[in-house]
């Protein structure tokens, strides 16, 4: 990890860059999401396109106003504002499930009674029983998986854990939108060619301007498509909402309040719902 005191001004966003943020990463050179470090600096950023384009879609897909008193699976739950967010709104029992105990911890530390806290071990939740979630869903995690063997395996475990007829939603950033400056991240590296499976840069714009870089991989969505259905999900539906999308579906003020460039043509995420 860099830990030079110094920061720099990227040139063409005139955003500071951050060494201090620079990723902890494993030894595949993807993002360490089981540190501390990292942690507590994903628990900082913007995520203003992520809430104009991502998460409502993610609610309104999964039918959460209408869910009452069930259970949701938040599989790759982070620091757990989602969760928090989704309990208090809709009312729902959470199962927020992670790999990482200090992202568990500091969703534990919003005291929500309504949630759950599971640590993901081998990419199951060995603890959970068959059938327990109504719904499930999977926000901005796929990406940190490094290979379709993994993501096979991940998919199997959310389709024992949900009861027949239950949804699962996944969101992820559309990887085919390479080198495009949307309003809180930017995806790969302008002109550069990426297989499947390739780390992948990705810059993640904090709440005081400064960017913080991880290494993703790069998954195009046809290959989510093909795995959902390997694993027995069925009527697997795939969107890519732009910012006219939005309007009826996220925070008016939040829409109102963002000088929104890339968004008003270009589909930053991908999301698949899929049903058991």
């Amino acid at each position: 990890m860099n830990t030079q005191n110094s920061s720099a001004t990227d040139p063409a966003t005139g955003l500071v860059i951050d060494p201090i943020a620079d990723p902890v990463t494993d030894g595949s050179h993807a993002t360490s999401w089981t540190d501390e470090t990292v942690a507590t600096s994903y628990s900082t950023i913007s995520g203003s396109t992520d809430w104009a384009l991502g998460y409502p879609f993610v609610f309104r897909a999964l039918g959460l106003a209408a869910l009452g008193e069930g259970t949701l699976l938040d599989y790759g739950s982070g620091p757990g504002s989602v969760a928090d967010l989704v309990a208090r709104r809709y009312g729902v029992r959470v199962l927020a499930a992670d790999i990482s105990e200090a992202m568990l911890e500091t969703s534990r530390a919003r005291a929500n009674p309504a949630i759950e806290h599971h640590l993901i071990t081998g990419d199951r939740l060995a603890v959970l029983p068959d059938a327990c979630a109504d719904r499930a869903m999977c926000n901005f995690v796929l990406v940190c998986v490094p290979s379709q063997e993994r993501l096979a395996q991940i998919f199997a475990e959310v389709h024992r854990l949900l009861r027949p007829g239950g949804s699962f939603t996944i969101l992820n950033p559309d990887h085919a939108r390479v080198g495009v400056e949307f309003d809180c991240f930017r995806l790969g590296e302008p002109g550069v060619e990426y297989a499947p499976g390739d780390p992948f840069p990705v810059r993640l714009k904090q709440q005081d301007g400064s960017w913080f870089p991880i290494t993703d991989f790069f998954w195009p969505g046809e290959i989510y498509e093909e795995l959902l259905r390997k694993a027995g999900f069925s009527s697997v539906d795939r969107r890519a909402p732009v910012l006219a999308d939005a309007h009826g579906v996220a925070d008016p003020a939040l829409l109102a309040s963002r000088p929104w460039k890339a968004e008003q043509s270009v589909p930053p995420f991908l999301l698949f719902t899929a049903t058991k």
